[in-house]
């Protein structure tokens, strides 16, 4: 059994996989031995757990994490762990780019049983600015017809892992993301899971803290097959839909008003810097080509 965290960071959510995996072994072990048959030396370790990291300190850290993660269970636990560990090279940890491949089409993704992760939070107004027009177009055209250009950084981990499971190749996903992937351009990362598949799961709007900023996020549970249990804010409900909701209506599905077609909805909006001064205000409206 594999799991993946293809934006590892530091190994946070790979330290704590490996502990719980290790737990489960250990639990099928105690009870085994009970029952009569010979205790088993524990056989999970660092494998167990995939990794992808752009950043190759971060990456580094999370081989350095996961290590240290073995070691102290082994030693809770009554293992015998060594006592000055020569830390080896985890291969399962990559240090590459999780979602653009190289040649420009989609990077791919290490076979694994479920994903788990906490992808970069960057929304998509600022994609271009942060990351460069040369490789936004290059990631824009590799999910073109997938996503919508606009779609905010984390939503095209959320299309990886459903790529993933519609070819077979994951089981369950569960994935941290900015409260805004519930609406416009970036629901579209949800749609196809709720239309084929499921969202088994979630957490609409929690708080969450990251780089010292208070953001709010939506934690989200999905996968290809339909669970017995679906639970939305950590109640039970039948439904949840691409919106986070669990509404007798999909108010994903409504139209738009023909009545208000040709209508201004948003207005002036700043975008960015843009204060002008009294001075230069004058100087603009009496210039000969100023049409106002």
């Amino acid at each position: 059994f594999r799991v993946l965290d293809p934006a590892c960071g530091s190994g946070n959510f790979l330290y704590l996989a490996l502990l719980e995996l290790k737990n489960i072994e250990h639990l099928a072990n105690l009870e085994a031995e009970a029952l009569g048959f010979p205790r088993e030396f524990p056989r999970i370790g660092p494998e167990a757990v995939l990794g992808i990291e752009l950043n190759p300190y971060a990456a580094e850290l999370a081989r350095v994490s996961v290590w240290i993660g073995e070691i102290q269970w082994m030693r809770r636990n009554g293992f015998e762990a060594a006592r000055n560990p020569i830390l080896r090279t985890l291969d399962t940890i990559q240090n590459r780019d999780a979602v653009l491949g190289p040649d420009g089409g989609r990077a791919e993704w290490p076979r694994a049983d479920v994903v788990v992760g906490n992808p970069p939070f960057l929304g998509g107004k600022k994609v271009l600015s942060e990351l460069g027009k040369d490789y936004v177009d290059a990631l824009r055209n590799a999910y073109k017809g997938t996503l919508p250009n606009f779609s905010d950084l984390v939503c095209y981990w959320f299309a990886q892992a459903w790529g993933q499971m519609k070819s077979g190749e994951l089981q369950r996903a569960g994935l941290v993301s900015t409260n805004s992937i519930r609406g416009g351009s970036n629901r579209e990362a949800l749609k196809p899971i709720v239309d084929e598949g499921q969202i088994f799961e979630a957490w609409s709007d929690e708080e969450w803290t990251v780089d010292g900023a208070a953001v709010r996020v939506s934690m989200i549970c999905f996968a290809k097959e339909q669970s017995v249990s679906t639970k939305l804010d950590g109640h039970h409900v039948s439904t949840i839909f691409a919106d986070l909701t669990a509404n007798e209506v999909d108010l994903t599905r409504s139209a738009t008003l023909v009545v208000n077609s040709g209508c201004a909805f948003i207005g002036v909006q700043k975008t960015g810097p843009f204060d002008v001064d009294g001075e230069l205000a004058r100087t603009w409206l009496t210039a000969p080509l100023n049409p106002n």
